[in-house]
């Protein structure tokens, strides 16, 4: 876990530095001309409802749900609770330290912050990577399942908010490996 969290780290400062450098900048547009020339009225619904389900208020629901289960031997709530402010509040920071634009064109979505990194893909990597690192203390026979299913999740979230137009993909990127840093983090701390 260790590994996890120190190369997501890593990867993280990598995708920050370029793109402060922009050396991804061509790539970037290449791949967002692909990804909406590809679009469908029924896609772009199943992908409003994964941006959706990003949100504030299914993330805080998903976390307080968990606080029903007793979980005393994981902690698993309150790791998730911890993994979430965290997350959100470096996002945040991050957002308003680098600026980055948000893509001009093609949104289906409108959004007022900045761009890097995906607070979606930030926060879907921490909650679902925290559940997934800590339910093998809870529910061995579940890890794989319940990690593939976090993974899913975590993925889709993210790619929405590229379909929809209002993230790069590196945006994306860099919030899966923020998330997954602060996930592998706070299990390390809190399990210590």
């Amino acid at each position: 876990m260790v590994v996890l969290t120190i190369g997501s780290f890593i990867g993280f400062a990598i995708f920050l530095i370029m793109i402060q450098l922009g050396t991804m900048q061509r790539w970037e547009e290449a791949f967002a001309l692909q990804i909406i020339q590809s679009r469908t009225p029924s896609l772009t619904r199943m992908m409003h409802f994964f941006t959706n389900l990003g949100k504030a208020f299914p993330t805080v629901a998903i976390a307080l749900l968990l606080f029903a289960f007793p979980s005393s031997r994981a902690d698993l709530a309150p790791k998730t609770a911890v993994s979430i402010f965290i997350v959100s509040a470096a996002a945040y920071l991050i957002k308003r330290i680098v600026r980055r634009d948000r893509p001009i064109d093609h949104r289906l979505v409108e959004e007022k912050d900045h761009s890097f990194p995906s607070a979606h893909a930030a926060t879907s990597a921490a909650m679902y990577g925290t559940i997934a690192l800590n339910l093998e203390q809870l529910v061995p026979s579940a890890v794989i399942p319940m990690t593939l299913l976090a993974i899913l999740l975590s993925f889709m979230i993210g790619f929405s908010r590229v379909y929809l137009g209002i993230h790069f993909l590196t945006d994306v990127i860099g919030g899966w490996l923020l998330g997954a840093g602060v996930a592998g983090l706070v299990t390390l701390l809190m399990n210590s």
